[in-house]
């Protein structure tokens, strides 16, 4: 899977919605997304860049999920958080 980022040019939003993050990431699938926001929520240090408010809404932290995303790319040892 080849998957490259797309800034968004004019936005000041920390926050997102799953199409949000698929926009700005193009090659990436709903369904890995998914598994990938699991991953998230499942993990303790991550857990606090995904919001679901009601079963069907879904926030995630476009920070958050861009140091998730270096993390799992140099094999869950290196962080990039503050």
């Amino acid at each position: 899977m080849k998957i490259k980022y797309s800034p968004v040019s004019d936005s000041d939003a920390e926050w997102g919605n799953k199409e949000a993050i698929l926009s700005r990431y193009d090659g990436l699938n709903k369904y890995t997304l998914n598994r990938w926001l699991c991953e998230m929520r499942d993990n303790k240090l991550w857990r606090d860049g995904v919001l679901n408010p009601t079963h069907k809404l879904v926030f995630i932290n476009f920070e958050v999920f861009d140091d998730f995303l270096y993390w799992k790319t140099h094999g869950y040892s290196k962080l990039r958080r503050k």
